[in-house]
């Protein structure tokens, strides 16, 4: 009896997983909003927001405005936010939070609002992001690409992906820049 218990419970646990990862039919009704593994994350709601009212295309490197999943490793994942700037019209000191991913010494991905905040709604977002990070494998970054830059660092050529920011999830949760894009 105790054994056919956990093996009830063990399925309750994993049931609702399986209902929400992304299925083979889903990545083929939505073949192109997910660049990477989901290490299962990600559920179809999640790609099918991406190409409500657009004609979704295939990732190119070149700015189309549609946006796109990918996967990280956690470990190579810094959250952060630049110093900022007074704003003398508001009269607030404004900032971007980042999420940079580390692929190598040479190569990284750098994602960021498509508008800066306030200092402290950029301090907000990083502790949210760091939250949903926490102890979790891996994490899932949507958003557009924006170009890529190249800069020397000693001596050392740096690649640089530039996305717009607009969603971040874990299996813990989910951070949106708009309101209700988490699913």
């Amino acid at each position: 009896m105790k054994n056919l218990f956990c093996i009830v419970f063990l399925l309750l646990l994993i049931l609702p997983i399986k209902i929400l990862a992304i299925s083979q039919q889903s990545l083929k009704k939505y073949p192109y909003q997910l660049l990477t593994n989901d290490y299962g994350i990600l559920n179809e709601a999640n790609l099918k927001r991406y190409v409500d009212g657009m004609n979704p295309k295939q990732f190119k490197w070149h700015i189309t405005g549609l946006d796109y999943w990918q996967c990280f490793p956690t470990k190579d994942v810094t959250v952060w936010y630049d110093k900022g700037t007074y704003d003398p019209y508001d009269k607030v000191v404004r900032s971007d939070p980042h999420i940079t991913i580390k692929i190598s010494s040479m190569l990284v991905h750098d994602y960021e609002p498509r508008r800066n905040f306030s200092i402290d709604y950029a301090k907000e977002k990083v502790a949210t992001w760091k939250r949903l990070m926490k102890n979790q494998q891996y994490v899932c970054i949507g958003g557009a690409y924006a170009g890529t830059y190249k800069r020397i660092v000693d001596g050392r050529k740096i690649t640089e992906y530039g996305w717009i920011f607009e969603n971040l999830k874990t299996k813990k949760g989910c951070d949106s820049y708009f309101s209700g894009w988490c699913s």
